[in-house]
């Protein structure tokens, strides 16, 4: 996941000024932190990003003049912002002949809902080449039955329930309240325990005397109630 530091200090002491194609598929490559990352690869025409965990297009491409291909296929892209499209648009745009600027989103799994409205229009619109542009699917969505369709073929993009996600959230916390009651009973029951171990000779003195003056008391009040014989009654 941090590896890709180190690879932005190779791109700028190995001055890879004429590279043209950089592959980096199936590295498990989570996020992209550096927002350059890739502008010291100013010839750069083919960025291969496919197969790894990206969330999110939250790199330049503005500085790749010359780029001509990003592949980002099968990666773990839910949705897409709108600051993200305009940024799509002004790199792969422009297009024109058949030998345009190409983007590669299919494989992602794409969560079809209310919050899908900005991507969804902009596919319809863009002048950006999306190779496999009909094979981009939902992975699920609302209502449920976008799950598994083309996002060419939706027809309602609704938001889910917000009170279920409530309800979720209320017995989470109740489920981790409880645990931690529990575990503050057995933690203060062992403590007490062990206090009363360490310190049961001084306890056995304590409570001995108490419980013979119980023994004795009972006694007494035995013997009271054995001498209150009810009076005999003659008929």
């Amino acid at each position: 996941k941090w590896y890709l530091t180190d690879l932005k200090d190779v791109f700028i002491s190995s001055e890879l000024k004429n590279l043209k194609k950089l592959h980096l598929e199936q590295n498990e490559i989570w996020e992209i932190r550096d927002d350059d990352m890739f502008c010291e690869l100013p010839e750069l025409l083919d960025l291969h990003l496919g197969d790894n965990q990206l969330s999110d297009i939250n790199f330049s491409l503005s500085c790749l003049k010359k780029l001509r291909y990003l592949d980002l296929e099968f990666n773990k892209i839910r949705n897409l912002g709108k600051e993200t499209l305009e940024n799509l648009d002004k790199v792969f745009g422009n297009n024109s002949g058949i030998g345009g600027s190409q983007i590669d989103l299919h494989g992602n799994p794409f969560t079809c809902d209310c919050n899908m409205n900005p991507l969804y229009d902009w596919l319809k619109v863009t002048k950006a080449r999306l190779v496999n542009k009909n094979e981009m699917r939902c992975y699920d969505g609302y209502p449920a039955y976008n799950a598994g369709i083309r996002i060419v073929n939706v027809e309602e993009l609704n938001c889910g329930p917000v009170k279920v996600v409530a309800d979720q959230n209320a017995t989470s916390h109740h489920v981790v309240t409880s645990t931690l009651l529990a575990i503050l009973i057995v933690l203060t029951a062992t403590l007490i325990t062990v206090v009363l171990w360490i310190n049961r000779i001084t306890v056995r003195e304590k409570v001995e005397p108490l419980f013979k003056n119980f023994k004795t008391s009972l006694q007494y009040s035995t013997i009271e109630k054995q001498d209150e014989e009810p009076p005999e009654v003659n008929v």
